[in-house]
């Protein structure tokens, strides 16, 4: 069947194109070897050979730390004005689209967090094919979340298979039509096939508070939130209020916050609904393969692997995860 295809030699190209209509970002190595989702200088290709950038792309959506609600006694209340401005996403994985499909459930769904909301609508998913590694678990257990997008380069011999996903990527296309052939070529199976193809599990029976494993976990682990930090899919937050110098004005602000800290689950009094750090770990497990609240059934561990690549102690919770959910292997 033919596909729409474009040849590595006209990538750049294509990339100059985009570029003319939004920010270009996508995964890029910096000096210091690590790769990060970051605007792509003009002249350069971002780095599709990486497995997993450091940081997901969820940083576009929710920013590690920003204001949502700002008070001067002339004006009183008000919400920020968002400055958004057209980006596109260039070098997606399969994961962290589902990632961003996650995302979108909890901030978009029933009552639409305004900032996600702007974000969201000005950011083009372009998608990349990959190959998992050794720290990637998208092959082990398989996610009901798609893997969802505007446009998808499926890698193959001398260049990419481009699929458009939406009315967005459709209108992506037609800006680069003159760079794209009609060819017949074999388009090999590729990461998204472990996604949108799992129904959501039904309520299963809460993992055992007393198996030795959370225990033998929770021993090694530091408590660093790195995990949490990297994740794809975390989206906890702390707000906090500040009063201005002046004593006329205040502002609310909304933080990154971590389910392995101690605080976490602290409430007024000081009271905390989780003082061990047995239970703190638990209580990531059961978010990341089993859901909660209006996401119950629907893992949000999409298999990308940076929580074990970026954790100093070198813990897996994928053994245990295959042993509880019954893991589907290749």
């Amino acid at each position: 069947m033919a596909t729409q295809f474009i040849a590595n030699h006209n990538l750049a190209p294509l990339l100059v194109r985009l570029r003319q209509s939004a920010e270009l970002h996508g995964p890029v190595r910096g000096d210091d070897g690590v790769v990060r989702f970051a605007a792509i200088a003009p002249g350069t290709l971002p780095d599709l050979s990486a497995v997993r950038t450091l940081l997901p792309p969820k940083k576009y959506l929710l920013h590690p730390q920003e204001t949502i609600l700002k008070y001067t006694v002339r004006a009183g209340y008000q919400m920020p004005v968002e400055d958004v401005h057209q980006i596109i996403l260039f070098g997606l994985h399969p994961c962290d689209l589902a990632g961003i499909n996650y995302l979108d459930r909890i901030f978009l769904d029933d009552e639409p967090d305004p900032l996600y909301v702007a974000r969201r609508s000005v950011l083009a998913l372009v998608g990349v094919s990959c190959s998992p590694d050794e720290f990637c678990s998208c092959h082990q257990l398989t996610s009901p979340l798609k893997a969802l997008f505007d446009l998808f380069f499926n890698v193959v011999e001398g260049g990419f298979v481009v699929t458009s996903g939406s009315a967005r990527g459709d209108e992506l296309l037609e800006k680069v039509k003159d760079l794209l052939e009609e060819r017949v070529v074999a388009v090999p199976e590729d990461a998204r096939r472990f996604f949108g193809h799992a129904a959501a599990e039904a309520t299963r029976p809460e993992p055992d508070a007393t198996l030795p494993e959370w225990r033998e976990l929770a021993s090694r682990c530091l408590g660093c939130g790195a995990c949490s930090i990297c994740c794809p899919t975390c989206y906890c937050f702390d707000v906090l209020e500040f009063c201005g110098l002046d004593n006329c004005s205040a502002s609310r602000v909304r933080q990154w916050d971590n389910c392995l800290f101690k605080g976490h689950a602290e409430v007024a009094g000081g009271m905390t609904f989780r003082k061990d750090k047995a239970e703190r770990f638990r209580y990531r497990y059961r978010h990341k393969y089993r859901g909660f609240g209006l996401s119950q059934g629907i893992p949000s561990c999409v298999g990308c692997g940076r929580c074990r690549a970026v954790c100093p102690a070198g813990l897996d919770l994928r053994p245990l995860a295959e042993r509880l959910e019954g893991g589907q292997r290749e």
